[in-house]
């Protein structure tokens, strides 16, 4: 959206960010998943060191598993922000969401994206807004909400590692813990570029399964927020074009 102002000649523009990041989580996790269905072929020296896959090409595919998650929680985040963001405009479809909502229930999520502080997470956030607007809560332990609290767990672990042992080969479902254990539950297919004698987490977890599983919670976290707010999303025309 662009805004012009004739007296002084400046032009204000909004940008939806959600949409950018949207389409990163799609772009890297179909790329991620193009290299486990395409692999180049181990050297001859990596061959000798009993490897089955291109060291350098399993460095790229795990990067682009990180970033399709990282994308995938950054969407949410700045789906909610426009959200608000955008109810102090005039006209809530240019800016952020397509569909009404009456003044007061504008003026009170304006009032919200002033008083959010920064301790405040995401998911609190989003719980917020629906109170406050008297809208039907998620629940905590069923679908979507707990996947979407699992991919900002895994973001987090992602972004705020802090290093630790880690159950190693062979350990059993019962030996994993915290993140690796809701990780292991979702049943996602396993990265190939690494071996079963390393941990689950993070090495056989990071790959397509895992970057889909992640950008495809939080895209219907976000659908199943938007439609208990009832307004549509800005990413509505493309959702044919954000399957990984």
């Amino acid at each position: 959206m662009v805004r012009a102002n004739a007296l002084d000649a400046t032009v204000a523009v909004w940008h939806w960010y959600s949409i950018d990041q949207a389409r990163a989580a799609t772009l890297f996790s179909r790329r991620c998943g193009e290299l486990e269905r395409n692999p180049t072929a181990p050297s001859e020296d990596e061959k000798r060191r009993g490897l089955q896959w291109s060291v350098a090409e399993a460095e790229e595919h795990k990067s682009y598993a990180v970033a399709s998650i990282l994308a995938s929680v950054a969407f949410l985040e700045a789906s909610l922000n426009e959200l608000l963001g955008s109810a102090s405009e005039d006209n809530l479809e240019l800016a952020g969401a397509k569909g009404g909502l009456p003044p007061d229930e504008r003026r009170d999520l304006t009032f919200l994206m002033k008083v959010f502080g920064r301790r405040t997470s995401l998911l609190e956030r989003i719980e917020l807004v629906l109170e406050l607007l008297g809208r039907e809560p998620f629940e905590a332990g069923t679908k979507p909400f707990q996947d979407a609290r699992l991919v900002v767990q895994l973001r987090n672990e992602l972004v705020h590692y802090r290093p630790e042992w880690r159950a190693g080969a062979g350990a059993s479902q019962e030996a994993l813990k915290g993140i690796a254990k809701g990780l292991s539950d979702r049943s996602f297919t396993e990265n190939p570029f690494t071996s079963q004698g390393n941990p689950f987490f993070p090495d056989r977890c990071l790959g397509h399964g895992c970057a889909a599983w992640a950008w495809m919670s939080m895209l219907s976290f976000a659908n199943a927020f938007f439609e208990r707010v009832g307004v549509t999303p800005i990413y509505d025309d493309m959702r044919d074009q954000l399957k990984p």
